[in-house]
């Protein structure tokens, strides 16, 4: 800590506080004669720390520059190409729309490249942002105790947030989580019939959404329900399978079982119209086990909610808890009470967010709160007369709207394969975990084996664009 006037002993220290006082507009030079014209003799240890004072509060007479690169050291940064040459891989692709009548209202877009320098400093602002609206402070979210981002996109946003999040704020960083939530592949796996692009196809020229999944509808209380059959024993899972497979119907065995579950968590009945009343609450509970479409959405929904939250059980999963799913759901995985952010890169139709929302809110219950949150709001052609209504003229760099680009976001696709080998290879419980769960999980990626190592170089270029903001070469 440095000292200040009043730290000092007694002895001379009004002539040394004089002396700070008239030095106010010289140079250190000057300060030092001026103390040492104050005393008799030889300049006095005071007087030297006197000396310190003033050189710490008014620094020598030079030009801001020489100031600046003084204390943070001469600015790397001060061109187009530096920028380039620090920053390569931050080549933001933009579409220019040119409209074309004799086309039929057509548009051609025409390529061309933002410049690095615009483009760093705009991704350092989006950070910040993302950060504020994390942490809470900007009150558009809760502050967020766990941040899932969408893989394989959003992962590069996790780089640039946990990176640049000490830089924006004091709250504790989320906990960090990565999840493979894409809209399309679920609308393949529901056999959702699509058109040209991803348009539902029955003729309505409307984008495919959330509603068109069969399990849209799915509530929690129904979920929950089968659960508990399948928890009390009520309903085993091959009775299950059998329903599901159109081979058996409700047995009086299963009946019998639900009846007999109320009556054990009622208890003490003392007459015939309470006793009427557990059979006719134990035939409600399995009433969901008619209908064997509704039967059919809910177990899909309840084994979605089961894959993910088995990715977040500590010490991964046992066999019994594969055989028996339900067992997932009652292990604790630290998300009670917690405000849980899903974070995509940017947002086309808002689809892959209502889904990924569902899914989350289904595999942790007892979450205080789900939120959905886009990183990069994407530039579009707006043009209601268009064809081309909504096309998307820039979106974060480390796509390309021209061609299909996969590198430089740290992940694989989805293979559920590679987790089947890997448990094969090594069977333990989190091996046994992830391939329950790989139908959320991208294949890890060897960084110095990528293609230009883009994944590996990006992570550098941001660890970089957070040392360059903190010596405020850039701002």
């Amino acid at each position: 800590m440095k000292k200040s006037p009043e730290s000092l002993p007694n002895e001379n220290r009004i002539q040394e506080e004089q002396s700070v006082q008239s030095v106010r507009d010289k140079n250190i030079a000057s300060v030092a004669m001026d103390a040492a014209k104050s005393t008799s003799g030889e300049v006095s240890g005071e007087v030297r720390r006197g000396v310190d004072i003033v050189r710490d509060h008014f620094p020598e007479d030079i030009s801001p520059k020489e100031r600046f690169e003084r204390d943070n050291g001469p600015n790397p940064l001060k061109t187009e190409e530096d920028y380039k040459e620090a920053f390569d891989l931050f080549r933001q692709e933009e579409l220019i729309p040119k409209y074309h009548a004799e086309r039929g209202g057509r548009y051609s877009l025409e390529p061309t490249y933002r410049p690095y320098q615009e483009t760093v400093r705009t991704y350092l602002w989006k950070t910040e942002d993302t950060i504020k609206d994390l942490s809470g402070e900007s009150g558009k979210l809760p502050e967020t105790d766990v941040a899932i981002y969408l893989d394989k996109s959003a992962r590069p946003v996790s780089w640039f947030v946990n990176e640049l999040w000490e830089d924006f704020t004091d709250k504790p960083r989320p906990q960090t989580a990565h999840l493979a939530i894409d809209r399309r592949i679920w609308f393949r796996h529901f056999k959702v019939g699509l058109s040209q692009g991803e348009y539902v196809d029955d003729d309505t020229g409307r984008l495919a959404g959330w509603r068109d999944l069969p399990i849209h509808d799915v509530t929690q209380d129904e979920m929950s329900n089968l659960w508990s059959l399948l928890r009390d024993k009520v309903l085993t899972h091959e009775e299950l399978d059998a329903i599901l497979g159109g081979v058996s119907d409700i047995s009086n065995r299963i009946k019998g079982r639900a009846i007999d579950a109320v009556i054990r968590e009622k208890g003490n009945l003392k007459t015939q119209a309470e006793l009427d009343l557990c059979v006719k609450e134990g035939l409600d509970n399995i009433k969901i086990l008619n209908n064997a479409k509704r039967l059919k959405n809910t177990y899909d929904a309840c084994m979605i909610a089961a894959q993910i939250r088995g990715l977040f059980v500590p010490g991964g999963l046992s066999e019994e808890d594969v055989k028996n799913p339900e067992r997932i759901m009652d292990y604790p995985v630290g998300m009670e009470g917690k405000n849980i952010t899903i974070i995509d890169e940017v947002a086309r139709t808002g689809t892959t967010g209502e889904i990924a929302e569902h899914f989350i809110k289904w595999a942790f219950p007892e979450a205080g709160s789900v939120n959905f949150y886009v990183f990069y709001e994407a530039k579009r052609l707006h043009d209601a007369n268009s064809p081309m209504d909504g096309q998307m003229l820039m979106i974060p760099f480390w796509y390309s709207l021209r061609h299909d680009d996969r590198t430089g976001r740290g992940i694989n696709d989805r293979d559920p394969a590679f987790y089947e080998k890997a448990y094969k290879d090594r069977p333990d419980n989190n091996t046994r975990a992830a391939k329950f769960g790989s139908d959320f999980l991208g294949v890890p990626m060897d960084y110095e084996k990528e293609a230009g190592q883009n994944s590996l170089r990006l992570r550098r270029q941001i660890a970089r664009l957070r040392e360059e903001y903190e010596k405020s070469h850039i701002v």
